[in-house]
């Protein structure tokens, strides 16, 4: 979520969209809450045992596709507020690691799928953690300076004046005629 922490410090400093980043971070809240509630489903029914190599194996396939959804949609939005911060945190989005904890990976040795499951409630509670944060601080930043209609009209008059007396001498001198220049007789 390193595009996600560039994001929001572009957005401390900038004049990007800032409401709509709250409410894109609001719905990564959902997210995380609904695959936290996912992975506790499996902790209060866990059904019987899988194999030592993979957590999909313990937690089902039905699980495991309805978590990998979940991610896909917290990772749109996660994208979305990077493009809301402009090019600087957007092109990177799609690098980061998962939003949600994921049933697709191996379990370590000695690790169960009860286990895993409950390391994943916590660390879903982390990133909710994590992205409350992210949006404390972007509502603590002070917004961008807007310049104001004064401001302009302000710099538009203090555009440099010639005085009236350089302007009326230059006016003079062009309505004076130019003097005929004598021309010589002819040389034979």
């Amino acid at each position: 979520m390193d595009s996600l922490d560039r994001a929001i410090e572009l957005m401390t400093r900038g004049k990007a969209d800032r409401q709509k980043a709250l409410a894109r971070l609001e719905a990564v809240m959902r997210e995380c809450e609904a695959a936290g509630q996912v992975w506790a489903g499996y902790i209060a029914k866990p059904g019987k045992p899988g194999d030592q190599w993979t957590i999909v194996s313990w937690v089902g396939p039905e699980r495991a596709k309805q978590l990998h959804e979940i991610n896909l949609r917290a990772k749109q939005h996660v994208e979305e507020v990077c493009c809301l911060a402009g090019p600087a945190s957007g092109r990177f989005a799609a690098l980061d690691e998962d939003v949600i904890e994921m049933a697709y990976r191996m379990l370590t040795p000695g690790e169960t799928g009860m286990s895993a499951a409950e390391s994943a409630v916590q660390k879903m509670q982390q990133r909710m953690d994590y992205v409350r944060g992210l949006m404390q601080q972007l509502r603590a930043a002070k917004p961008a300076q807007k310049k104001t209609a004064a401001r302009i009209t302000s710099r538009k008059t203090a555009v440099k004046k010639v005085p009236a007396k350089k302007t009326a001498k230059k006016a003079t001198k062009s309505a004076k005629p130019k003097s005929a220049k004598k021309k010589s007789p002819a040389k034979k």
